[in-house]
């Protein structure tokens, strides 16, 4: 198991209930920004509000929680670097792609994290790449096919390749994030970690958000309501979660659960949005669950072996 900050320290089973959490988090902000569209409010708006709100409430946080280990010089320049590219990068890339792709295509492209995130512990830490771990793997990318309506969509008017090569650059840094926060500064305050990062991910935010975001919104009040739901939904509980909970179980479980997101999106946009949901792609989320919960039973046994 890999370091822990002192202090309270969650089980492997409380580990994956919390990244489970966090992922299920990521899945309910796509109804909820569509809601925001659909009352007037742009995705530059919404997205530049919720990283003010997470920085501020981060920024107290941090002044506020002085227990834990404070983040060393170059620990703090690494942990900037990975909000910058981890989170910061993710949330352009993936939101960028959104604007010219149909949303199940820009969703398949960016789950594609999982088995990138799994494939750099593979290659950079020289772990066994074992064939139980690839059948769940497998399970949850045809369950993400199914769950997003590939049998049906048919993308009339082409695809834009570099629309289709910024959701994938969104799932490579997003497997960024989740391969570094297992690894960076574990032994720091998940709050502190969570601060730094914040920093480093509001550069390319603010870098690609057009001033006229904010006072083209239909209320300010309104804009920063929706920030203050989509930053709790994105950019403060599951950065806290994950922080805490991925040092524990390593960068390749926490991709297999971060597929939690999908099933969690499809009943919300069934629940919140009133979208029609078909067969095919229930039994998508029946997939990813499945693929979710082999996975972990295969680790819970610890029966795992190269080529099994």
């Amino acid at each position: 198991m890999m370091g822990q900050p002192r202090g309270w320290r969650p089980t492997r089973v409380q580990a994956l209930w919390m990244i489970g959490l966090g992922a299920s988090c990521y899945g309910l902000i796509s109804p909820v920004m569509k809601t925001a569209f659909a009352q007037g409010y742009t995705m530059e708006g919404v997205t530049a509000a919720q990283y003010f709100v997470a920085l501020l409430f981060w920024a107290v946080a941090g002044l506020a929680v002085r227990t834990g280990n404070r983040p060393k010089g170059r620990e703090v320049i690494q942990l900037f670097i990975l909000g910058l590219i981890g989170s910061g990068g993710t949330t352009v890339l993936y939101y960028r792609s959104l604007i010219h792709l149909p949303a199940s295509l820009a969703i398949v492209l960016l789950f594609q994290f999982t088995w990138i995130t799994i494939l750099l512990e593979v290659v950079l830490e020289r772990k066994p790449l074992t064939a139980r771990r690839w059948q769940a793997l497998l399970m949850i990318l045809l369950g993400t096919g199914l769950a997003v309506g590939l049998l049906h969509d048919q993308w009339e008017g082409g695809i834009s390749w570099v629309a289709a090569a910024m959701a994938l650059g969104g799932a490579v840094t997003y497997s960024i994030l989740l391969y570094g926060t297992g690894r960076i500064a574990v032994q720091t305050s998940p709050v502190r970690r969570s601060l730094f990062m914040s920093l480093g991910s509001g550069v390319p935010i603010l870098l690609t958000t057009p001033l006229t975001a904010y006072y083209t919104a239909p209320s300010m009040a309104g804009l920063y309501g929706w920030g203050v739901l989509v930053a709790l939904l994105a950019q403060i509980t599951p950065p806290l979660l994950f922080a805490v909970a991925i040092p524990a179980v390593g960068g390749g479980a926490a991709a297999v659960l971060g597929s939690m997101e999908l099933p969690v999106a499809v009943v919300a946009a069934a629940l919140i949005l009133k979208e029609p949901v078909g067969w095919d792609r229930w039994l998508g989320v029946a997939l990813i669950l499945a693929g979710v919960i082999w996975s972990e039973r295969v680790n819970r046994r610890g029966r795992e072996s190269p080529g099994t």
